[in-house]
């Protein structure tokens, strides 16, 4: 079933667009949710959802399917929407309805509030939530205009920062990846050993990385992918969404990454193509 299949979001149009509405303070603007240096964060002003809304327009109608917030500091019981207009704020495309931001859950495993959870670089103060809040519309839409209002009224710190919008359109084939699928994590944190045989540790951030393989694309899809490796190459974003049918699921394993390599497209038998992705966090 096609439903609960692996998505790739590409591209991510936000960039080309113009961000306003909200109050967000002059020294961290809504502007910084274009900039690709993720602890580059825009940061309102307040927690009234007044302030923490914000329109996108692309300047032109584009296919949009799936949205994220990147590295943001939302709390708990904090929601989200997304609507997609043809006029500024308009809702006529389509309309999210009102979203849980925190999909997924550790039951007892962890303290909201542990160290274990708000896994950053140390002292960095940017640098929050490893699990960004992630949407896939159940279709393509196409529109001009995309709102984000933003309900976090008890958010603890007194403000809502985001650190990357990413809102595009999105490849997910008829047949899903595979059994053999890989998860990982890759630790950046460093460990040297002094003369005296003690470790000296640089404890740094935990990224994310997937492995799979498409065996079961047909010729048109295995088109897009093949012009999704020239768009994006392995420099550009994509928003990995692997379970767009479990929430709980795609936030706990999706993320917005970028490609490790650029596979070819096998031909193994009469239109059937095969392509091996891997997928990496971005930093």
């Amino acid at each position: 079933m096609r439903a609960g299949n692996i998505m790739v979001g590409y591209p991510n149009r936000s960039d080309g667009g113009v961000l306003s509405g909200g109050n967000w303070l002059a020294g961290l603007p809504l502007a910084n949710m274009q900039n690709r240096e993720l602890a580059k964060v825009a940061r309102s002003t307040d927690c009234n959802a007044a302030s923490t809304r914000f329109e996108l327009d692309l300047g032109a109608d584009r296919a949009l399917r799936t949205f994220a917030l990147v590295n943001h500091n939302l709390s708990a019981d904090a929601l989200w929407r997304v609507t997609l207009g043809t006029t500024p704020g308009g809702a006529d495309v389509h309309d999210s309805g009102t979203l849980q931001v925190w999909q997924m859950s550790f039951d007892d495993i962890l303290d909201w509030e542990s160290a274990s959870w708000w896994l950053g670089i140390a002292g960095d103060e940017y640098l929050r939530s490893p699990y960004a809040a992630m949407f896939s519309a159940g279709d393509y839409y196409t529109a001009r205009y995309v709102t984000v209002q933003i309900d976090d009224a008890a958010n603890a710190d007194g403000y809502v920062q985001i650190g990357r919008f990413f809102a595009g359109n999105a490849i997910q084939p008829q047949y899903n990846a595979a059994y053999g699928l890989q998860d990982a994590w890759e630790d950046l944190s460093t460990t040297d050993r002094a003369e005296s045989g003690a470790d000296w540790s640089v404890e740094l951030r935990r990224l994310r990385s997937a492995s799979f393989v498409l065996e079961h694309l047909d010729p048109t899809e295995a088109s897009y992918y093949h012009e999704m490796q020239r768009m994006v190459g392995t420099t550009g974003e994509v928003l990995y969404m692997p379970y767009p049918a479990n929430p709980g699921e795609n936030q706990r394993y999706g993320f917005l990454g970028m490609l490790s390599e650029l596979s070819p497209i096998d031909y193994p038998y009469y239109r059937v193509r095969s392509l091996p992705l891997r997928i990496k966090e971005r930093a």
